[in-house]
Order: structure tokens, then sequence, then C-alpha cells
């Protein structure tokens, strides 16, 4: 077996044991919708809370071969966001009233000034309210989030309606990731493919709710909502992300204003935790190893006060 196929192997073991590592899972009511979860480690109460947030039309199980790696020092929750993934839906939706489902599943979990690890669209809704809420999140950590530029024109949602399948396999040859991106490892690209359809009448269609669009489009202001977040943060971006272009890279400053120098993951578009789960992995746990459990950082003065 040559290197190239001895790491493939060994990454593929890697991602069998993090998807092996059940979660715990429920559905917790926000503002009038039930919101389905999934978490690691929830039993230890002494540890620090994370809040993991996917990207739009993504889904909580994006997490589930990263999760795990956290779930050592803290206790860590991923959510699907209404109108995505197995949540219910919503009459209608807004950046803001999102942002809201991110602080209520964290208050649910029973946790204190989480810090939130958020990608793409999940980063901006974060941002968002820890702008208007700063006393709720500890930390952020977002992942490629578009930063916009007062030069860039409004972004608008393709709002087509998706089509309904036939069958499971004809829906999933047809699954593609927007920004299409690269690299995406192709077992993760598969396993989150697969947990992105549900059966409906007439075939398989993809679970985001095709209503989420139209109302997001009509939001012009969100933008305004971004500046001047004063939550200590991190930004990590891929180094080809189709996305974060350099003046966009450049608003890091303005609207995180307590971000550390941006990371990049190299060899590496928009979609992070598709494309470099190792790498991704090894960074946030660089980033979290600083955030020490409360009965460890008592333990390590109790042995300093004895030395």
């Amino acid at each position: 077996m040559g290197v190239g196929s001895a790491e493939a192997a060994a990454v593929s073991a890697w991602l069998a044991a993090q998807w092996a590592a059940a979660p715990e899972t429920g559905r917790v009511g926000v503002e009038g919708t039930e919101l389905a979860w999934r978490g690691w480690n929830l039993a230890a109460r002494d540890r620090p809370g994370i809040v993991l947030v996917h990207g739009f039309r993504a889904h909580a199980r994006w997490w589930d071969h990263i999760a795990p790696a956290l779930g050592h020092g803290f206790r860590v929750v991923a959510f699907d966001l209404s109108g995505m993934g197995d949540s219910g839906r919503r009459g209608s939706y807004a950046r803001l009233q999102h942002g809201r489902e991110v602080a209520a599943i964290a208050r649910a979990q029973g946790f204190d000034r989480p810090t939130v690890i958020a990608h793409s669209y999940g980063g901006v809704i974060s941002m968002m309210h820890a702008r208007a809420h700063p006393q709720d999140f500890g930390r952020l950590i977002v992942i490629d989030s578009m930063l916009p530029t007062d030069a860039d024109e409004p972004h608008v949602i393709d709002e087509r309606p998706s089509p309904m399948y036939a069958s499971r396999e004809a829906a999933l040859a047809r699954y593609a990731l927007r920004p299409p991106g690269g690299w995406p490892h192709p077992e993760v690209l598969a396993y989150v493919a697969a947990h992105s359809l549900r059966p409906a009448a007439g075939g398989w269609e993809w679970k985001f709710d095709p209503g989420l669009m139209a109302p997001l489009n009509a939001d012009t202001e969100w933008r305004a909502g971004l500046s001047g977040v004063t939550t200590a943060a991190n930004f990590i971006y891929g180094d080809r992300s189709e996305l974060l272009t350099p003046e966009r890279l450049a608003q890091v400053p303005r609207i995180l204003l307590r971000a550390g120098a941006p990371i990049a993951i190299p060899a590496c578009h928009h979609h992070v935790p598709l494309e470099q789960p190792l790498a991704l992995t090894a960074v946030l746990r660089g980033l979290l190893a600083d955030v020490a459990p409360a009965c460890d950082r008592r333990e390590t003065r109790r042995l300093a006060e004895v030395v």
C-alpha cells in the first residue's frame, strides 16, 4: 500500500470513528417551531459549552465528523436551523430570528456564554446576534462567512424551486455544493448528502424549506447588523474561498472588533468542513486549547500551591 493509499485509509478510519460516536438527540421549541439538535458529552455539566451552526440550506449533520473531536473538554451541541434539516418550518424567516435560535439552543442546554462555531450563513446570523446581544456568547469562531463590503451588490439567493426526484438515488446523483468548491472529501460529501433528503409525496426532496429564500432576499438591511461585534472572535477561511475576496477579508477587523488575525486553511474553498475536515479540526482544537474547564483550572491552581 503506497503513501497516498495509506493516508486515505487513515482518514477513512478517522471519519468512521467520528461517525461512530453516536450523539444524544432531541427537539426543543423555539418561538413556536421545534428545532432538532444533536449533542455530545452533554452529561459533563462542569464543562463549557460549544454550539455548532451550519450554513445555508445545510443541516446539523455537517458537523457529525467534527463534533466528537471537540467533545473531550466541552459539551457540544449542533442543531438544525428552522426551515432546514429535521427542524420545523416557519411561515417566514429572518436572519435575526435564526440568530435567536442559536442563543435559544445554548440556553436549552444550560450553556453559559458558550463558544459558537459557525460556518457561512451560520456565521452571519451568529455575528448579528452577538452584536445585538453581546452577553449571550463568550466567543465566536466564524468559518468562511460572507463579509460584505460597501461596494458589494445586494446578495440575492436563488429562489428557483427544488425539483422532486423519482428516487433517492436520482436525488443523490444531483447533489451539489453552492458555490461548487473544488475538493470535497468524497466520504464526507456522501454522508451529508445522504442526510439532506427526505421522502415526499411523489418522490424525494431536499429537506430545506423552499420558502426560505424570498424573505431573506427581501431583507436588504442585514449588512448593517454586522459591523462592530465586540465578542471575542476568530475568523477561519479557505485560502481559495469563492466568497472571501481580499476586499471582503479586509472587513474582519471592522466587523469583529476583537478578532485575532484570520486563519487560512490551505488548499480549501468555501466549504471548509467538507474539504479539509482534519485541518479544520486541528485548528479548532488549537483555538479551544486555552479555554480550560473550570475544574481543570482549579486543579492547576491547587497543584501550584502545593509546589
